[in-house]
Parts: structure tokens; sequence; C-alpha cells
């Protein structure tokens, strides 16, 4: 039997901001070589934990302890010492610089002799980090050529790393490590994890529970800043780990399938022999009033410059037109006056400016409105009625509609993104995989947005990866391959295919 103590362990754990409790009493333990599930609402506190024990954030109470020793609090460089490292979900490599020094960055000063560096030493030392875990990457390869997971991959030889530069065990915190992968890279990093476990400690923190079920040992549910219960993986079910997010139990209409319309007004949009170069061939449909189109396929299936088109991100051929009104091909200006609103798949990218408050957020597509009279200045009073009118009814949760947008949770902030095009109001809305990134409580009550607003006669294009979702929420459904659409599946309440029907007409 291993009587060392355990890799990670936490007591009594709290964090407060002000008069928000983040995080409290927290107790946690992380065996050795195991793989801890950790999952929980979007501002549970995950993120806050994830930060307390990497050393960003200062605990306001208890201790943090790794192999037995007590961690410096808020220190990230004793932290990595006791060799903990972070994968977080939004990558942060340098994408200039080549892979080798990418996994070695801002721990260099080990390969400098007399004040030089020596790349050609930190690059040997790479590539036996990276041929140590069955990284088949170049060091010398430029991080920004290389695809979304492979760079995930470097983020993790990274980590690793730490267990040969400090004579310890890393402790590997991967944050929503598959939010962005597609199938395939995904199974090969569940390959990986299982193969490494023997090297490191890991804590998985994911949205999907189906990623719990595929690796994880134990998983632990944070609830309102407090560990809800952990459990055996082997020995709990999915609907257990629902109730114990978001406490109640999952309910059997998780898609809101009886709120789903069946009788739809006119068609809102039409597309005709749409041709986007290199990624869609002719493609043509309609969408009616009150109706939910799904748009499913693989990656590079073209059903993401779909969607771009639609909205005028891209520029393509043919024709898009909204209440018969014809779009002009690339414009977003033209797509906003016909009423198109749009939640992007990188929410944080394109759907949200970080920097602004969740205000500016969420007044920027009406702005007109807010005009007082003639004049080019804003009501401020209105701005703010109008913000905060939105915050209640959509149950945003924030200290307040001035806080920057990028201090939200992603659930919150993907209520914010919907709550700008609600508060404008729009006619067609054209949805890229929302649900990405966000737990099973905030995902429920997005699709219970989506049901509403087909209820008051929007259009919705809904394009996902999760099929589940494409499923449970459309009513009808488009295959895509290879730019073309390669079937059209009727998906009534009462009568939803199956997975295999729609995977089939996908690959």
């Amino acid at each position: 039997m291993d009587r060392r103590p355990p890799a990670l362990e936490l007591r009594g754990v709290s964090k407060q901001y002000g008069p928000v409790t983040a995080l409290s009493s927290v107790d946690l333990r992380l065996e050795r070589h195991e793989v801890l599930g950790l999952i929980g609402e979007n501002g549970a506190g995950k993120s806050t934990l994830i930060s307390v024990i990497n050393g960003t954030v200062s605990p306001s109470e208890g201790q943090l302890l790794a192999g037995g020793n007590i961690v410096s609090p808020g220190s990230p460089a004793d932290a990595a010492r006791a060799g903990i490292a972070t994968v977080f979900q939004e990558q942060g490599l340098v994408a200039s610089l080549p892979v080798f020094e990418n996994i070695l960055l801002g721990r260099e000063a080990g390969f400098s002799r007399g004040g030089v560096l020596s790349r050609k030493a930190m690059a040997r030392f790479a590539a036996d980090v990276l041929n140590e875990l069955g990284i088949a990457i170049d060091p010398f390869a430029i991080t920004g050529s290389l695809a979304f997971g492979e760079r995930q991959l470097v983020e993790i030889a990274k980590a690793f790393a730490l267990g040969r530069i400090y004579p310890v065990e890393p402790v590997i915190l991967l944050d929503e490590p598959t939010s962005a992968l597609s199938d395939a890279e995904t199974q090969i990093l569940f390959n990986s994890i299982r193969r490494w476990r023997g090297k490191a400690s890991i804590i998985l923190v994911s949205h999907r529970l189906s990623d719990v079920f595929a690796v994880c040992d134990r998983v632990a549910a944070l609830k309102d800043g407090t560990v809800n219960g952990t459990w055996p993986v082997s020995e709990v079910t999915a609907d257990t780990l629902h109730e114990a997010i978001v406490g109640r139990p999952r309910s059997a209409g998780y898609y809101k399938e009886s709120e789903q319309r069946e009788d739809f007004g006119e068609i809102v949009l039409e597309v005709r022999d749409l041709v986007v170069p290199g990624q869609i061939e002719g493609v043509s449909l309609t969408v009616r009033a009150g109706e939910i189109l799904g748009v499913a396929g693989v990656l590079g299936s073209g059903k993401t410059a779909l969607g771009h088109a639609i909205t005028g991100a891209v520029a393509g051929k043919g024709e898009i037109a909204v209440d018969g009104r014809r779009l002009r091909p690339g414009s977003r200006a033209a797509a906003l006056a016909a009423d198109v609103g749009s939640v992007p798949a990188e929410r944080n990218s394109a759907g949200v400016i970080g920097m602004h408050s969740v205000e500016w957020n969420l007044t920027l597509p009406s702005l007109k409105s807010f005009r007082r009279g003639r004049w080019p200045v804003l009501s401020a009073k209105k701005q703010a009625g109008v913000t905060d009118d939105w915050i209640r009814r959509l149950r945003v949760r924030t200290p307040n509609r001035a806080i920057q947008i990028r201090n939200l949770s992603g659930g919150n902030a993907q209520k914010v993104v919907f709550a700008k095009w609600l508060a404008r109001g729009i006619r067609l809305f054209v949805l890229d995989d929302p649900g990405r990134g966000l737990d099973v409580g905030a995902k429920e009550e997005i699709y219970a947005l989506l049901r509403k607003l087909a209820r008051e006669g929007v259009a919705i294009v809904l394009i996902s990866d999760n099929l589940p979702e494409i499923i449970g929420l459309s009513n009808r459904i488009l295959t895509l391959r290879a730019g073309k659409i390669s079937a059209e599946l009727a998906a009534p309440a009462h009568d939803k295919p199956a997975e295999t029907a729609v995977v089939t007409h996908m690959v």
C-alpha cells in the first residue's frame, strides 16, 4: 500500500471577494496518480478553486498541501516548484515561438551558461519531454502553425516539464481541455491521459459528464462554493451528478421537447445556391418563423462557414434573404439592419468585448435606441435600466452592471450575449455551438430561452457539434458533408431521429 501523502490536499479553503463568497470551507484530496473530475455550474467556484491551487489567487482561509508539504498561498512560483501546472481552456502559448520555447517559457534560467542561453539544450530537453509523453510534434515547429488539438498537447507537455525541472511528480490541472476539440482529438487526449496517469496526478475540470465517465477515477461536484459530494465514477450515475450540480433532479424534458412548436409562420430566411469558396458548395435552405433548424456536420463540413455567411461575417456568392430582403454579401451591417442576431462559437473573442462592462456589451447592438432625441448623446439612465431588466430576467449572476464581462463565468457571459439581442429585438437568430463550455444548468436555461424565442416567432438556425442538443432542440436537421447538404431529417417532438441516423449522413 502506498503510504505517501496525497498528491494534493485542500483543507478548509475559503475565498471571499468583498461580500461575495466564492469558496466556503472546501476540503478536497487528489490521490497520487489519480484522475479526479471536478464539475459544477458556471459560478460554482471551479475557476476560483483552480486559481487557489495554482497560486494565482490567495485564499481567505485554509491550507493547500502538495505531497504533504504546505504550499505558500497566492504564490504561483511556489505552486510551480511543487509541480502544480495548469492547462487552461483559453490557451496561453505564444504563437510566434517554436514549440520548445513555449514548453520552457519562463523557465529558461536552467539552460543558461555564462549568461548565454543554449537553445540547443532547450530543444533537446523539450524533445525528451514530448517523446516521453508519446506526443509526435516537432519541437522546432512554430506553435501558431499547429492545429488547436496539437497546441493543447504542447500545453500539456509544458505542464509535465515541471516534473523534470523540479524533483517532483507533477499535478496537472486540465481546465475544460475538450471544449474546442473534435471527437477524434478528444479521444487522442483521453488515450494520452490514460498513458500519463503513472507519471502525474490530474484534476480534470469539465462541463461534459461524458468526459468524467470516460477518463476519471473519482468525481467531485461543486455547488455555490462548497463540495456537494464526491464519488467513485464507477459508483455514480449521470442523473446523480446532474442533481448534485444544479440542486434538483434532471428533468425528463431537458431539451424542452414538450414546448417544441410544430406550426410555423412565413419564411424568414431563404438561402439560394450559396457558395463560399473552399467551404460551401451550392447550399439552399429556408427557415420559417418559430422554427428551429439544426445544422450538423463534422469539422470542415462547412457548417460554421454557413453561419458566417448568413450573418455577414464572410462574403459568399448566391442569395441570402431575410423576410424577402436580400442581404449584401459579407456585410454584418446589412444583417444587423435586417435584425439578424448571432451567437458565435468563440464567445470570448467574437461574442463579447472582455474589457468592457456587462452594460456596454448588452446595449452595444441597440445604441440608437438609447439616444436622447435627435442628439448624438446616449441616455445613461435608460441604458442602466434596460441592462438591469435583462440581468433580472435572465438571472445573470453578476455583482453589478459595471463589472468587466471577462470576470463573469462562461454561462453568465453567454446569457449576456443572448440578452444583447433580445434587448434589441431580432427576427433571425444564428447560433454556433451555444452550449460550448457551459454546465448542464446553464445549458438548460439557454434551451428554455430558445423555446421562448421560437414561441415568439423568431426563426432560429442552430449549428452545433453536440448531437443530442441538435436532435433535442430542432424541428428539422440538415447535415452537411464536404460543403453540401447531404440530408434533411425531420425531428418532431414525438419522433426524434437516432444519433446514428444523423451521423450516417455526416461522414
